[in-house]
């Protein structure tokens, strides 16, 4: 009603007068969208392509195009700046009183126009757009929280990257886990400071500028870390994943999530449940897509042979591969070797890697280093490609309300919830809301929760695999590890959805209190894994009930984010709440520098000690000696081999006495005891949460209840 009568289109049919046609033609296309009746909008288009066409052929114009933005919504502001040209020959479209009626915002088709479909003005929808229409705005939010979704399931890549030049092995100059992992805590970082110090810009550009840019991090990060990998260099990979993928990670989260909530003010926690559902549905799809990725571009290495600690027939020694260790730690093939040839570097794997290898059925035994690939750098490179296409179409089709827009009222221009219309413009400022003490409590919260989740999503994968492998070598295997995986995906996109939608009937306060059921789940999982392998019997329940246990405490650390932006909401009022939620995401970036590093270390410090407890089991020196080249009471060269990946505790598993225990799966009852306790200190931070205070609710102008 501000801009133009629609009786004035109708009889502006029969009007010659030019102000009226300039009118016509700029507000056409937004008339356009209140015009019921199909005859109208005929009319309306005719009287537009006319204009159009006698303009260019009376001023010879090439063509022109138009972009309404909040400016341009009244006549008053169409008509307050004379026309001025840019170059003397084009010709300028002017009345006879000499103002420019297009305004601004109009351009020549031939001129530069930068995300003109990407901008906040063009992906506001009309002010009486039909509230049953607004679960149109989910799909494309989900499909850009899809495309980034696949940045939980790291763990898919960790064993591909600290392979990545023994292919089959640990090489002496491949990376380790403690180098690896980091890299996830690197995006995780990047993440925190990209929504802190960006989620104001994310409120000003808009959804579909956010959307996009955080795409193009997201897939170049892709692409950068896919030339780390081939390169082999590290540098490349953190550059990547860690600081591109971080900053792709945290606009491709905050844009759709403050989307979603501002068509659902009414259901604000089925809203963030919805949005971030696809977040945990992009890591259950994606494990699935990797390793099919990862299957179809690698290439086994070449086999050279058996050695001779791997056969019971001394007979057959013709037939193994002999191996000469070097003063760095690795190992090569010595001159009296009838396998082979001579000099050439190998990677061992013992029996006990064979069912951690998929694909492998030549055996254990020596591999020649250098001859194989394990395809992760064409894979992440097709993936940078898939998830960018993904991420830019859902961002091109993000919607924002109109700020008069209310879901009480979708049919009408004025807002009859008055006090829904207020709640949504109100809330605390960010520095207000930081100044609380429910801030540092809340963001305490976040960090306990989130950390030992963290830690599990960053090396699943190799962590089931390192504690039931072993017990249950046929059931575990690779396909096994990647649907654990995918599970957790599940449970976490599950709980993102389940845990949100149950807050607004259980409240923020209460749902975060459940979440301190997984401190047990989390703290007696290490008792479960000790009882397996010291089980006779059947072990298969024990397996389940960690399966479930996983789930469940993973459903927990997806809720803990979908509940979190209404949990702010209901704190601070919704107004800032997007701003206020980047900031206590650096809670999150802070817990997963401590999982996933803090898991690193202590896996680290776990292995160290459980292959110096097997080379003090070890009583045969000869075997010692055949199998790596040294005597068990060479300290300094034995260290020197550990940490050439030469001496590992699968490979001396395979000359320890027989009924030795096999450590593996005790390498993470640690961090599994920790994470309980962090758990505990958030479970405590939450029951100390309270309401606002009396001054705190003065300061938004009026009292949120």
């Amino acid at each position: 009603q501000k801009t133009i009568d629609l009786q004035f289109v109708v009889s502006s049919y029969d009007v010659k007068d030019a102000h009226k046609f300039f009118l016509l033609t700029l507000y056409s296309k937004y008339i356009e969208r209140y015009l019921k009746n199909k005859r109208e909008r005929k009319m309306l288009g005719r009287l537009r392509n006319s204009f159009l066409n006698t303009m260019r052929t009376s001023h010879k114009l090439v063509g022109y195009s138009c972009n309404i933005s909040k400016s341009c919504l009244s006549t008053k502001s169409c008509l307050r700046k004379p026309f001025v040209t840019r170059r003397e020959s084009t010709s300028p479209l002017t009345s006879h009183d000499g103002y420019n009626y297009f305004g601004d915002n109009f351009q020549n088709r031939s001129g530069k126009r930068q995300l003109s479909s990407f901008s906040k003005d063009a992906s506001v929808a009309p002010k009486n757009f039909d509230v049953n229409d607004r679960w149109k705005v989910i799909p494309p939010a989900n499909a850009v929280h899809l495309s980034i979704g696949s940045v939980y399931v790291y763990s898919m890549w960790t064993t591909s990257l600290t392979q990545n030049l023994g292919v089959v092995g640990n090489a002496p100059l491949d990376w380790s886990h403690s180098e690896i992992l980091p890299v996830f805590s690197a995006a995780a970082v990047t993440l925190g400071l990209t929504t802190s110090f960006l989620g104001s810009w994310v409120e000003k550009s808009g959804p579909r500028k956010a959307g996009i840019v955080g795409t193009m991090f997201w897939s170049s990060a892709l692409g950068t870390t896919a030339l780390g990998v081939h390169f082999h260099s590290l540098e490349l990979v953190y550059l990547g994943y860690g600081v591109l993928g971080g900053i792709g990670w945290g606009l491709m989260y905050l844009a759709p999530v403050t989307t979603v909530m501002k068509w659902f003010p009414d259901k604000r926690g089925l809203a963030t449940g919805i949005a971030l559902s696809a977040f945990g549905a992009g890591a259950a799809l994606a494990p699935s897509i990797i390793q099919s990725a990862l299957d179809f571009f690698a290439v086994a290495p070449q086999y050279i042979g058996p050695l001779p600690d791997f056969t019971s027939n001394n007979e057959d020694i013709a037939k193994c591969v002999n191996l000469t260790t070097l003063n760095d730690g690795s190992q090569i093939i010595s001159e009296t070797s009838k396998l082979g040839i001579p000099g050439q570097q190998v990677i061992v794997v013992s029996e006990s890697d064979l069912s951690r290898l998929p694909n492998l059925s030549l055996g254990a035994g020596a591999y020649a280093l250098g001859t194989g690939d394990t395809g992760a750098s064409k894979a992440l490179a097709s993936l940078g490609v898939f998830y960018g296409v993904l991420g830019s179409v859902g961002s091109r089709y993000m919607m924002l309300p109109h700020q008069d827009w209310s879901p009480q009222s979708p049919k009408s221009f004025e807002v009859k919830d008055e006090k829904m219309r207020e709640s949504f413009n109100v809330g605390l400022t960010t520095a207000d809301a930081m100044k609380t003490t429910q801030f540092p409590l809340l963001w305490l919260s976040v960090f306990g929760n989130a950390t030992g989740g963290l830690a599990l999503l960053s090396s699943s994968k190799l962590m089931v695999t390192d504690i039931w492998a072993g017990v249950l070598p046929d059931v575990v295997t690779t396909s096994f590890a990647t649907g654990y995986v995918s599970a957790l995906g599940i449970g976490m996109a599950v709980g993102r959805f389940g845990w949100s939608a149950m807050s607004d009937y259980l409240g923020r306060r209460s749902t975060y209190a459940l979440f301190g059921c997984g401190i047990p789940i989390v703290g007696l999982a290490p008792s479960l894994c000790h009882t397996a392998v010291a089980s006779d019997g059947n072990t298969m329940p024990m397996l389940c009930s960690f399966y479930a246990g996983s789930f469940l405490a993973i459903s927990f650390y997806g809720g803990i984010f979908s509940v979190l932006p209404a949990y702010i909401a209901d704190l601070f009022g919704q107004k800032h709440a997007g701003s206020i939620h980047g900031k206590l995401l650096t809670a999150w970036a802070t817990s997963a520098v401590a999982g996933p590093m803090g898991l690193a270390y202590l896996r680290s410090s776990s292995v160290s000690r459980a292959i110096n407890d097997l080379i003090a089991t070890i009583d045969d020196n000869d075997a010692f000696r055949q199998a790596f080249g040294c005597n068990i009471d060479d300290k300094e060269i034995i260290q020197t081999l550990i940490d050439a990946n030469t001496i590992s505790i699968s490979r001396l598993m395979d000359i320890v006495p027989v009924g030795t225990i096999d450590p593996t799966p005790f390498l993470y009852d640690s961090t599994c005891y920790i994470a309980a306790g962090l758990m505990g200190v958030s479970a405590l931070a939450n029951f100390t949460i309270s309401p606002l205070t009396q001054t705190a609710q003065n300061s938004l102008g009026k009292v949120l209840k």
